[in-house]
């Protein structure tokens, strides 16, 4: 994979500026790829944890019920599935892709890192609609496009390196 990328970067060089490839440089390593693998891992247990809450609250609970009412209108079972892909994300970004220790100090930045990436989601997922675009492409492109705002501020807010002295 090393080699790959390497080879890429080599390719792109010849045909991009040197201020372009600065740029793009951090998300054309194996470091990147790896939090994408991480991200598909993290969607996944989003999308596992909410359906299975879904799933118990459609079995255990009548239509009639305060709570079954409660949750299906505030979309609990999102959230509660969002916390925990957050909290999966954080330990397995922490592990493979950054390879840190974590800390509660990393563990409290985590999910401020997310702002960046959510603003720029709903921004597109905004002007998507108000274009009367459908708005499944702007879930997609907004997924792809925000993947490197995630990247880059979780590796400057919560997992950079620290310097010795």
């Amino acid at each position: 994979m090393d080699i790959f990328l390497s080879n890429l970067r080599v390719k792109l060089a010849m045909h991009l500026s040197p201020r372009t490839m600065r740029a793009i440089r951090p998300f054309m390593t194996i470091q990147f790829v790896i939090f994408m693998i991480m991200g598909i891992v993290n969607t996944l247990v989003l999308v596992c944890s909410a359906t299975f809450l879904d799933i118990i609250h459609q079995m255990f609970l009548s239509p009639d019920n305060a709570l079954r009412i409660f949750a299906e209108s505030s979309r609990l079972n999102f959230i509660i599935g969002y916390i925990i892909s957050i909290i999966t994300s954080f330990f397995l970004n922490s592990k493979y892709t950054f390879q840190q220790k974590p800390s509660l100090k990393t563990f409290i930045r985590f999910p401020i890192s997310y702002i960046p990436n959510f603003i720029f989601q709903y921004m597109m997922v905004f002007l998507f609609t108000a274009f009367k675009l459908d708005s499944t492409l702007a879930y997609i492109f907004a997924a792809i496009l925000g993947t490197p705002i995630t990247f880059a501020a979780m590796k400057l807010m919560v997992f950079r390196k620290r310097k010795t002295t």
